[in-house]
């Protein structure tokens, strides 16, 4: 991670509404999986980038453990307590982070799709959001619903929350946030 040439190294090699948002965020959320899908991984690679330049606090959104279940488990985890629930691929995204000198935590949501994204922004009072423009396996809702991951984040971020996407090449732009 530390050593891509695409990541961003200072505030100045942004796009200005990216750098805007950056400055402005004291917590940044980003999704993340146990590495099946290379576009979450290059979205938090650029999250912890981002929250690292920004001096903000970073939330990894654990989207492997999802069901159908009709009451929500929703919680934020230390370090601590995702070594307890036997995480490793989330320890690791954790401890890669911390290396990086971010301040993170992890949330998990039990509810798969938008309402994941919008409870776990609302709980922990996320500024930003960074996501993947697509994903390299787009499940059957997200592909039903929307064009893009981009845009379904778009849709579940809370009115004002800006959603910074991250192109497959790493390149990263603001998408509206929705009621604007």
């Amino acid at each position: 991670m530390a050593n891509d040439p695409t990541l961003p190294t200072s505030l100045d090699q942004l796009d200005p509404a990216v750098r805007a948002v950056v400055e402005q965020a004291s917590t940044i959320l980003v999704p993340v999986d146990d590495g099946t899908d290379d576009a979450y991984g290059r979205a938090r690679d650029v999250a912890v980038e981002l929250a690292k330049l920004g001096d903000a606090k970073l939330v990894l959104l654990d989207r492997v453990d999802t069901t159908y279940a009709d009451t929500p488990r929703v919680f934020e985890l230390t370090r601590d307590e995702v070594a307890a629930i036997d995480r490793p691929y989330l320890l690791d995204q954790l401890d890669s982070a911390a290396e990086a000198g971010v301040s993170v935590t992890a949330f998990q949501h039990s509810l798969p799709g938008d309402e994941a994204l919008t409870d776990a922004v609302n709980q922990v009072g996320a500024d930003a959001v960074v996501v993947p423009s697509s994903l390299d396996a787009p499940g059957f809702l997200t592909r039903l619903k929307h064009e893009s991951a981009e845009e379904r984040a778009v849709d579940a971020a809370p009115d004002g929350i800006p959603v910074l996407a991250v192109g497959d090449d790493g390149t990263v732009s603001v998408s509206p946030p929705r009621g604007q």
